[in-house]
């Protein structure tokens, strides 16, 4: 089709989709050749008896031939002539004689078409008693069409900037949440191997096992580390085995307890969470505790919304207590993943130790839709 042709200009910003363009286009004609069959059957009727739908179609056949011959280059100067770029003026004067010349022409068609089905009529008076009928609609039914190719254009170009702009959103936000992760692996490896080698020297056999194990929680994540989100569930078995790394170190003076409602295992949640808020409490709770203590993760379905809770009876926040860098990678991830639509708090427990406090929207993980939870 030469009219497509005449649509793809790649060096503008604004362009056309064609399907969408032309579907619009064909749809435009079909109203407006209803909308005209009406008025003359209407007016015909008025003055006698009304001829047959097919008889008018064929008074209607000349004039929309025309049209149908002047779309694509119609498509094409709404193209070059778009009333942007300050170029409001020249486009106005090409679009007013391109309206007057299309519209004679529909004219001088219908005119002659007239004159062939009955030769006793004289041209130029059938000719100037339909320009003083139709000339107006016609001029009118150009510009509309203009506009409506503007508006099409505009749409399809309003549409492919927003799909741009969610590509790039998304593509930011998957860059920066690649930057948090490879920020919190060597976090971890490096508090891991930190504690790994205060007992080489004095239980080497110990130190194995916390050896095996971590080679264990590495692999785990090491496998899943291209998944962005998993369930809840998942994520509490890494954090199991995190605990058991360090129960290897602590003994009884470290305990995990989960309390978490069947149903909140099922909800999404980003990869590594909540091994962080269990490292810091940990490390910065139970560890400088006389007697060590208990983490205990708590989780629970809210209506939309999950509600998670890690908290100790360690020590607890030191009056000029600073956010470290699992708290503060844990608070940057979920603005990334959640935006407003989500909280983290920290805050003392009573009556002593630690409460982190998360609140995100709820979102059923797509392995989990298939489970059954049995309270």
């Amino acid at each position: 089709m030469a009219g497509t042709a005449a649509i793809s200009v790649p060096d503008r910003d604004e362009r056309d989709e064609r399907r969408v363009l032309w579907l619009v286009i064909a749809g435009f004609w079909l109203l407006n050749v209803a909308v005209s069959a009406v008025q003359i059957y209407v007016t015909v009727r008025l003055n006698g008896a009304p001829p047959p739908v097919t008889t008018i179609l064929r008074w209607l056949l000349p004039g929309y031939s025309v049209w149908l011959a002047s779309t694509p280059a119609i498509v094409a100067l709404t193209r070059r002539y778009d009333f942007t770029g300050g170029r409001w003026r020249s486009s106005f004067l090409v679009h007013l004689v391109a309206s007057i010349v299309v519209a004679t022409a529909t004219q001088l068609a219908d005119a002659l078409a007239a004159v062939v089905q009955d030769p006793r009529q004289r041209f130029l008076t059938v000719l100037l008693a339909m320009a003083r009928t139709w000339m107006l609609w016609a001029v009118f039914t150009y510009w509309f069409y203009v506009v409506l190719v503007l508006a099409v254009r505009h749409y399809t170009t309003a549409m492919e900037r927003k799909r741009r702009e969610a590509e790039l959103t998304m593509a930011f936000a998957n860059a920066q949440l690649a930057a948090l992760r490879a920020q919190l692996h060597p976090h971890f490896l490096f508090n891991t191997l930190n504690s790994i080698s205060a007992l080489v020297a004095e239980d080497p056999l110990v130190a194995r096992r916390m050896i095996a194990e971590l080679g264990e929680l590495l692999r785990t994540t090491l496998v899943e580390g291209a998944r962005r989100t998993w369930s809840l569930r998942e994520e509490l078995a890494l954090v199991e085995r995190y605990a058991a790394i360090e129960r290897t170190r602590f003994g009884e003076r470290l305990a995990l307890r989960l309390a978490c409602e069947p149903a909140a295992l099922a909800a999404e949640v980003p990869t590594l969470l909540l091994q962080p808020l269990v490292e810091n409490a940990i490390l910065h709770g139970i560890q400088p505790a006389l007697h060590g203590g208990t983490v205990e993760i708590a989780a629970r379905r809210a209506g939309g919304w999950l509600e998670v809770e890690v908290s100790d009876d360690g020590v607890g926040l030191p009056a000029d207590a600073v956010e470290r860098v699992g708290l503060t990678n844990c608070r940057e991830r979920l603005t990334t993943y959640f935006g407003e639509e989500q909280a983290l708090i920290l805050e003392p427990r009573t009556p002593a130790g630690t409460r982190v406090a998360l609140r995100l929207p709820w979102i059923t993980s797509p392995r989990e839709e298939g489970h059954v939870v049995v309270d």
